[in-house]
């Protein structure tokens, strides 16, 4: 049976729906199963109800496509009140009744030691599809348990990379959440590590879609018993391929910071130029418009885009090494149609790819305002090391000098 026959009617329970992950998996359940029903588990907060929260969500620009495509979309999900710390999940009995016809789980952020406990206890469970962390392990990570605390069961752990910004859905390149990968691809600063290593990224619709097909294979493969481990495919270049790569975005979509792009192994050249380069320019500038009177801006836009670099720093900085077979294999099983629907490991052109992410995150991530306020400042400060310089060469001319009366082509 096909992926998209498998899905057909069934009823899905996902947490997490409030993670980048977990609002990109709904979206795509829901756009490609749209006979499905989507329970979600999440907490009222901040004074919005679980039912206020989804609406924000559905009105985020990454549900445009699916407003459009399926207006009603939002009715087939199901909100229900709980917590992920609390055993059986903090919902109530009426809310877990629901549940009954829940066949497939995903678990898309948070502890897993109460959700684990939960599903497995669900009487139509199938199969639950968790995402991890490759970078909780050292040395060969291999498509094995390795001190993770999984119980016996229908269980598929996938071990996810660094997420970063989407390969194809709902669209190239796009990004609501500026991190780490995002700030890097976007050119937007220096990042500290070894440009040589393999950049340990996954595109977010490709972490969904391997989400999808692991569950499925994990539920309709006849050789697998208990928990199964899968380590999802990176991008498959290096850092400073990415470097190289995002040239070309990074002239035509420039992001609103000062200072140098790409990476650099050493701490010392690093902090220097963080600080001549990128810190101090911002401050001036911030300087210069509280003294107009105006909003200071750039010097917060630094510290954002210095955050979303550092915490790119303890994985750019060591090499990691994953046994990535499941993925590949699981690829091949799917039949040509849901290999185009939902690829897991599929080959990118990294040059398309960053210029998408640059073009998404000026869209998304910045404040035009920043964008001419950069060019301004940038041409003003190049603008007055010219006269410094100039007044510096002309000073010295005509110290220099033998008649300081008499200088020849000025």
């Amino acid at each position: 049976m096909t992926l998209r026959e498998w899905y057909g009617k069934r009823e899905l329970l996902v947490t997490g729906v409030t993670s980048d992950v977990g609002r990109a998996l709904l979206e795509k359940l829901l756009r490609s199963f749209p006979d499905a029903i989507v329970y979600v588990v999440l907490r009222s907060r901040h004074g919005f109800s679980k039912d206020d929260r989804i609406k924000q969500i559905f009105v985020s620009p990454r549900f445009e496509r699916l407003r459009q495509t399926d207006p009603g979309a939002i009715n087939r999900v199901k909100p229900l009140e709980g917590n992920l710390q609390y055993d059986g999940l903090g919902m109530s009995k009426e809310d877990k009744d629901q549940l009954s016809k829940v066949s497939v789980a995903f678990h898309a952020a948070g502890p897993h030691d109460a959700m684990f406990e939960y599903c497995l206890e669900l009487p139509r469970l199938e199969t639950l599809a968790a995402v991890s962390s490759l970078f909780r392990h050292k040395g060969q990570i291999n498509e094995t348990l390795q001190n993770e605390r999984v119980p016996d069961g229908p269980i598929a752990l996938v071990r996810m990379p660094l997420v970063g910004p989407a390969l194809r859905e709902p669209m190239p390149g796009f990004v609501d959440v500026f991190k780490g990968p995002t700030a890097f691809m976007a050119s937007a600063g220096l990042a500290l590590g070894e440009s040589g290593f393999q950049a340990e990224i996954i595109p977010i619709d490709l972490t969904v879609n391997t989400l999808i097909a692991v569950a499925w294979e994990r539920a309709t493969a006849k050789d697998m018993q208990g928990p199964v481990v899968y380590n999802a495919v990176s991008i498959g270049c290096t850092w400073n391929e990415l470097t190289k790569k995002g040239s070309r975005g990074n002239r035509k979509f420039t992001y609103p910071t000062f200072g140098f792009r790409g990476m650099t192994s050493s701490p010392i050249l690093h902090w220097i130029l963080v600080v001549l380069f990128e810190w101090l320019p911002s401050l001036l500038s911030d300087t210069i418009l509280g003294l107009c009177g105006a909003k200071k801006r750039l010097l917060r836009e630094h510290e954002r885009v210095r955050n979303a670099l550092r915490s790119l720093e303890s994985i750019s900085s060591r090499p990691w090494s994953a046994e990535r077979n499941r993925v590949y294999l699981l690829q091949q099983r799917l039949v040509e149609e849901d290999q185009d629907a939902f690829p897991v490991a599929t080959e990118i052109d990294i040059e398309s790819y960053v210029l998408c992410t640059a073009a998404a995150a000026k869209k998304h991530c910045v404040d035009e305002t920043n964008v001419w306020l950069v060019k301004i400042f940038r041409l003003l400060f190049l603008l007055v090391a010219a006269a410094v310089l100039f007044s510096s060469l002309f000073f010295c001319y005509r110290h220099h000098s033998p008649n300081g009366d008499h200088i020849v082509g000025l």
